[in-house]
């Protein structure tokens, strides 16, 4: 029985995009997902409620008009588009691409991973087919990048989100895949038209200070772990001990002993090293500890591939690394903090580590609430021309490729973060990682 399931999983199916089911969702994300219903969605205890809220909480779409027009030129040009946004937070990503499709191209084609697409049975992939999804079969994608790039080349933008991911960073641009890189330059391959990859890039401020929400959030967390309610300290504080505490019950899930006398990252480093060394039989590998994370992840990855068998506890162990790469030190060195990097610490903490112990847990996992209201300002990078790059440098692949975009990325959220930061002074705090 497991097998016949485990094939319908990983089979690639080609969308079959239905205009009127795209059409109808697009209100339903509207109202029920990111707008939630005006002059309700702030009553207490009312807009607990679906349809009052807004599952994301999204009060207003920040999109300047010169960015409206850079889009809008990027998709008129009579090319290829591959659109390639950041991937902050879980859920809400994936409605606000939608928003923007809804906007700019209705029949937008995005990837989505085969759990969703095909992991709800076949009544489930015919919806998410229906809403032109790509499924991204891990280890078998050339269907999908195909798939893709004849939907470009018809007139239909693709959205893939390059991250892959989600990371709950912010203000941090993680390690790209190559998968957009590939697809432009097999498609200006293959086609004489324009070819294009457009970054976007957003996002989520809070519209007001939402400080005991936090707390409140905190409080919650607290209880699950059975620990004593600290409800005097500070937000930062308060953070740094459910962190601490969680990191030490990881030492001891994974069979070491916690370094408690140690600071929360030289504490995780401990755990790092551990898990290389439990892991050796897979290879060892040279540069940073991160560095050495991520060949070891790809070592069991090509050993998973060729057939060897990968146990219980090292599959855990793969997660543990996993997570750390998550939550890494060069992310989370500035010593001041926003709320919103408050608000994303705790969401990582309660998707990774805490999606347990009752049922509310489990489906914060896969639609995180955030705990107030949130503007989403979203930017419009400038667009690579593939065919102009490669008029200067013939010989560009998709790694090159691929760096540039992380760059563009990057480069566009830091003069974001630079434009909110100037137009109001956020409320700061000590980062909890250094307390």
């Amino acid at each position: 029985m497991s097998a016949p399931e485990k094939r319908f999983l990983t089979t690639f199916v080609a969308p079959k995009p239905n205009k009127t089911l795209i059409q109808a969702m697009t209100w339903a994300n509207r109202w029920l997902n990111l707008y939630g219903t005006p002059g309700l969605r702030d009553v207490p205890y009312l807009n607990r409620l679906p349809l009052v809220r807004g599952l994301c909480d999204i009060r207003h779409l920040d999109l300047p008009a010169a960015d409206d027009v850079r889009l809008k030129a990027t998709l008129a040009a009579d090319g290829m588009v591959f659109i390639t946004p950041n991937h902050p937070e879980f859920f809400t990503d994936w409605m606000l691409d939608k928003e923007i499709a809804a906007r700019y191209a209705p029949m937008m084609a995005n990837w989505a991973t085969h759990d969703i697409v095909n992991g709800m049975g076949r009544w489930g992939q015919k919806f998410w087919l229906a809403n032109n999804l790509i499924a991204q079969v891990p280890g078998d994608t050339e269907q999908a990048l195909a798939y893709s790039i004849d939907t470009a080349a018809a007139g239909t933008p693709v959205l893939l989100h390059p991250e892959g991911s989600v990371h709950w960073q912010g203000d941090h641009i993680n390690t790209l895949f190559q998968g957009a890189a590939k697809m432009a330059l097999q498609a200006a391959a293959q086609s004489s038209k324009p070819v294009f990859i457009q970054p976007l890039i957003w996002k989520l401020k809070f519209i007001r200070n939402e400080e005991s929400a936090l707390h409140a959030e905190m409080a919650q967390v607290e209880r699950q772990l059975q620990i004593e309610a600290k409800p005097f300290l500070n937000l930062p504080l308060r953070l740094a001990r459910l962190y601490r505490h969680v990191l030490w019950l990881r030492f001891q899930n994974m069979g070491f002993a916690p370094p408690r006398h140690l600071s929360f990252f030289a504490a995780q480093d401990v755990l790092l090293e551990k898990l290389l060394l439990s892991l050796n039989e897979f290879g060892t590998f040279s540069g940073s500890l991160n560095e050495q994370a991520k060949q070891m992840l790809g070592a069991i990855r090509q050993a998973e591939k060729s057939g060897q068998s990968i146990d219980r506890m090292t599959r855990r162990r793969r997660s543990e690394l996993a997570f750390i790469l998550r939550n890494p030190q060069e992310v989370y060195h500035q010593p001041r903090w926003q709320q919103e990097h408050i608000a994303e610490c705790l969401k990582r903490l309660r998707c990774d580590h805490l999606a347990w112990g009752g049922l509310g847990n489990k489906i914060h996992r896969f639609v995180p609430r955030p705990v107030g209201g949130r503007n989403a300002h979203i930017r419009v990078a400038e667009p690579l021309n593939i065919r102009a790059l490669l008029a200067e440098q013939p010989d560009l692949d998709a790694a090159a490729l691929t760096a540039l975009l992380q760059q563009q990325m990057q480069q566009t959220l830091d003069q974001l973060n630079v434009e909110l930061n100037t137009a109001r002074s956020p409320q700061e705090y000590a980062n909890p990682f250094v307390l």
